[in-house]
């Protein structure tokens, strides 16, 4: 939830509940009224190409705004003679489709967030349904994206949701209206595709390959779509069998904001973006699609989460204005980079990550995986796509064994690979996920929940020393020790800026040890300026409500990299203990997570 204010618990609710669902009426600020956008904001031009180039005209992209007209979706909740049990909806969108080549192509469905459709009453309500003149069109603002996978070999639909977001036709019950919604778009391309009726104003007959899907969703959108293909089946081998379309094979979440669900895992490849400066989803809690894919037990699949440096929530819908809250207390925001810089980067790793699920050429997707960062043989980076960014990175089930998630107390003092963990010379504090205060929970100090933000507040260990030299040493059974198979240790790791055992604006730096049978050891340092070893931008704030004070920036726990090549003199086949050595600073303190051995 949203700490912005820092003034009480009930604003800090309140204001979370603004800022996500958005069901209040909009501040000042981030997302006008339908009213005010059309008054001030221009609807994106749409043509019924892509922008011209020598390529000839059959090969070019189409691109169409379709409108499959009026009908109706139910709403159990409401007995038979409620007005609000038969809500009317118009069944448009845009949609694009590549130019004359070898198809079918791969389908993408774009899902728009909750930002405001139908214009306000005096009562503060969005009345459902509105004239078409005075809809905001929110779906249009990701007709780049949509024109730019097209260009690329995709056919790429963005539906109109703004009757799932409304609370003008009666209190929703959470994803019923959206289910319906998605499936009277796509079971209406299926038929198309399939050479029925179409309405499309395109010719998609065998185009579309209703087989190979993937999902896009931006704000609750992207909440939306993981919930569609991980709680209702349609990541499933035989969605297509009861669904007429899927299984959905890739998620992308952008800015994602979840409200009615709580992510446990994906059953497909995901890649979430945190815009570091979201003032909509103020405590990026999107991570939580990560964090639940790196606590479950069932995930096999890999999964990214990408840490944008300087942008925000609004800037990759392009019919949206600024952002409801704009960050005054963070130099790291003051300056956004350009609406079309990350829109830019939206579509850069939109396209590679499709590349990296749909290409059937292995070095293709391997190529792909390399420039996602997806690569456990490179260093961990701190740009992506020429912008700002750091990655937390989780290899796919078969290529990890896990030291450290940490999950749980016990793995203090056993490691998940069955050794013992044992801490020389240094602190070592477990903090359960989740938001808690010392005076819900005393003794969780360390955790600091109450006075920094750590995106999706993840289950962690605190390692702290007093002087150089501690160690936190994990022991590997002998049934586990050959680690050749593997190229690299990877940890996820922050620095408290708020403890004073971190010199202010300093980076900080430890040494990985290895350790075989024979007791010969091999060190590697982490690197002068490691990306996640970096003092988080920001400054401490006096609070009445909170002691130590509230720190503005935000503290994302991101990934570090050693190759294990880079450990000379050992015998990797016979490693008896991997560990961390912190001989490098004085002193310091470190949020610390998800200590294990990765390959490609």
């Amino acid at each position: 939830m949203s700490r912005f204010s820092h003034r009480s618990l009930l604003f800090i609710i309140l204001l979370s509940l603004l800022a996500a669902c958005q069901t209040l009426p909009p501040i000042g600020g981030e997302e006008d009224s339908p009213a005010a956008s059309s008054a001030n904001t221009p609807s994106p031009t749409l043509s019924a190409t892509v922008p011209e180039t020598t390529t000839p005209a059959s090969q070019l992209p189409t691109f169409v705004e379709y409108n499959l007209g009026d009908t109706t979706i139910t709403q159990e909740r409401f007995p038979e003679d409620s007005r609000f049990r038969e809500m009317p909806v118009r069944l448009n969108g845009i949609m694009a489709i590549p130019g004359e080549g070898d198809g079918p192509y791969p389908v993408v469905l774009i899902i728009h967030g909750t930002h405001p459709g139908c214009p306000e009453d005096e009562s503060g309500v969005d009345r459902w349904p509105c004239d078409p003149e005075v809809e905001q069109p929110n779906y249009r603002g990701f007709a780049y994206l949509v024109k730019a996978l097209a260009a690329e070999g995709y056919v790429a639909i963005a539906p109109n949701f703004n009757a799932e977001n409304s609370f003008g036709f009666g209190e929703p019950t959470a994803g019923e209206r959206f289910n319906q919604l998605v499936e009277l778009h796509l079971g209406a391309l299926a038929e198309a595709a399939a050479g029925g009726e179409n309405d499309f104003g395109v010719d998609v007959n065998g185009r579309a390959d209703m087989s190979r899907l993937a999902f896009f969703g931006h704000s609750r959108g992207g909440e939306a779509a993981s919930w569609l293909t991980n709680s209702q089946g349609l990541a499933a081998s035989d969605a297509a069998e009861t669904f007429g379309y899927g299984p959905v094979e890739g998620l992308l979440l952008l800015a994602p904001a979840p409200i009615f669900t709580l992510p446990a895992g994906s059953r497909v490849p995901q890649v979430v973006i945190l815009p570091a400066c979201d003032g909509d989803v103020t405590n990026q809690d999107g991570q939580l699609f990560y964090e639940g894919a790196r606590l479950d037990p069932g995930q096999e699949q890999w999964a990214l989460s990408v840490w944008l440096e300087q942008a925000n929530h609004n800037a990759f819908n392009e019919i949206l204005g600024h952002d409801m809250i704009v960050f005054t207390n963070r130099a790291d925001c003051e300056e956004l980079l350009a609406p079309e810089d990350q829109r830019q980067f939206l579509t850069d790793i939109a396209l590679t990550f499709l590349t990296a699920i749909f290409s059937d050429d292995p070095q293709a997707r391997e190529e792909a995986m390399a420039r996602l960062s997806m690569d456990p043989t490179a260093p961990a980076p701190d740009s992506l796509f020429g912008q700002p960014a750091r990655v937390m990175s989780l290899a796919a089930a078969a290529n990890r064994l896990p030291l450290l998630v940490p999950a749980s107390a016990a793995e203090l003092t056993t490691n998940l690979a069955g050794g013992s963990v044992t801490a020389d010379g240094l602190t070592t504090f477990f903090c359960e996920e989740g938001y808690f205060t010392p005076a819900v929970r005393p003794g969780s100090e360390p955790c600091k929940r109450a006075n920094l933000t750590i995106p999706g507040n993840p289950a962690m260990m605190v390692v702290s020393w007093e002087e150089a030299g501690g160690m936190l040493r994990f022991a590997l059974p002998a049934e586990v020790e050959d680690l050749s198979r593997y190229t690299t240790i990877s940890l996820r790791t922050a620095v408290d800026p708020m403890s004073p055992l971190n010199p202010s604006g300093n980076y900080q730096s430890f040494l990985v040890q290895l350790t075989d049978s024979t007791g010969a050891t091999a060190s590697v340092q982490t690197r002068p300026e490691e990306p996640a070893l970096a003092f988080p931008p920001g400054h401490v704030e006096e609070d009445e409500l909170f002691a130590e004070g509230l720190f503005t920036g935000r503290v994302p726990m991101t990934t570090i990299r050693l190759p294990l090549n880079k450990f000379e003199g050992v015998d990797l086949t016979q490693i008896s203990e991997v560990a961390l050595l912190f001989d490098q600073t004085p002193s310091g303190s470190l949020f610390m997570g998800d200590v294990e051995l990765v390959k490609p």
